[in-house]
């Protein structure tokens, strides 16, 4: 079977999940398929280091993003008029597609973060190209059940016209670390902070339960810098910011906080998959997290969940993880079978019978 992956994500990323998933999935396909990802022109670390394909740009200069566009969808045309793949797997939203494609045209959606947040985003699904994307695919892969839902829900997209894959995780569960990058006893979050992902609502929980603030620093991996907003909810809780570290760094820094954290935390509202859910858990790190419907679909019982809008709640929960070690033994266990379920193997050979069921 050939297999086309176009060049949409890695114009889009530099660094992120969605480029890391069709990476790993061309690695892991490509033994037995012809595949190929397709990017002339890019600006993403993970196909230059895994991969090396295109001409890699760290920041496209500024007024010359239509140019590249227009760059790469005319290679990209004859790339595919020679090539001729069955799949034609398009990396992410855009209304092209190949003038001259004879294959099966298929798309994966993450979330709709961007149509259920529409106030925060200013999105108008009208005039958006995620909609043409969606009805012109001959197959769209969901990563979640919750996704898949609400796929239908918001774009009457017909059942059989999606199938869901889960994720699965890059962090090795068999590498460990002698020495801690962060020496005191800490809470780990991990991620993004703005919107839906409810960190300040975590920052109180933090600040509100005295016996956590004294015993504990909370570290931030990845995210970017605090912003003015962040430190004035900093100051109005009263937190010393001695007792927050923030983190940057690659996988091997993620992994060492995973394995010496005392406690994971991911107080989302929304997610497409939850990712670090699966990253925490097979590095045997115990989880508390929102009692939101996909991290139930993804981990099921094997974290403790609470309500991320009280912040008392998220209080109460961390205190009894927190200071019973028999809870804590036993988050882990259950965290690390259950994110077993998840892998990059798994995930690829139900796309490929994806992929066979539509060509």
């Amino acid at each position: 079977m050939k297999i086309f992956y176009d060049y949409s994500i890695f114009t889009h990323q530099n660094l992120g999940g969605i480029s890391r998933y069709f990476i790993n999935l061309e690695k892991l396909l490509k033994n037995q398929n012809q595949t190929k990802i397709f990017a002339p022109i890019h600006q993403n670390l993970f196909l230059k280091e895994n991969i090396q394909n295109g001409i890699f740009i760290k920041r496209f200069p500024k007024y010359t993003r239509k140019i590249i566009k227009f760059y790469n969808q005319l290679l990209t045309n004859i790339n595919v008029r020679n090539f001729n793949p069955d799949i034609y797997h398009k990396t992410y939203y855009n209304d092209f597609w190949p003038s001259n494609l004879k294959g099966k045209k298929i798309i994966t959606v993450y979330d709709l973060i961007h149509e259920i947040y529409q106030e925060d985003y200013g999105y108008d699904q009208k005039y958006r190209p995620k909609k043409k994307c969606l009805l012109e695919s001959d197959a769209i892969i969901a990563i979640s059940t919750n996704t898949k839902n609400d796929l239908i829900n918001y774009y009457d997209i017909p059942k059989n016209k999606i199938y869901v894959t889960h994720l699965g995780v890059n962090l090795n569960e068999n590498q460990t670390f002698k020495k801690k990058i962060v020496e005191d006893p800490y809470l780990l979050y991990v991620g993004d902070r703005k919107r839906y992902k409810n960190f300040s609502n975590l920052l109180k929980a933090f600040s509100l339960n005295t016996k956590i603030y004294k015993d504990f620093k909370l570290v931030v991996f990845g995210g970017g810098e605090f912003s003015k907003s962040e430190i004035e909810i900093f100051k109005d809780n009263k937190i010393d910011l001695n007792k927050i570290f923030k983190i940057s760094g690659n996988d091997k820094v993620l992994s060492n906080l995973y394995e010496y954290a005392e406690l994971f935390i991911f107080p989302s509202k929304y997610e497409g998959f939850g990712l670090p859910l699966i990253e925490a858990g097979i590095k045997k790190c115990p989880i508390a997290c929102s009692n939101i419907k996909i991290f139930k679909e993804v981990m099921g019982d094997s974290v403790c969940y609470f309500n991320p809008d009280s912040p008392e709640d998220i209080s109460k929960v961390l205190e009894e993880i927190l200071y019973s070690n028999e809870k804590k033994k036993i988050l882990k266990e259950k965290a690390f079978i259950k994110s077993k379920n998840y892998s990059w193997k798994k995930c690829s050979e139900q796309t490929f019978k994806i992929y066979k069921s539509v060509i």
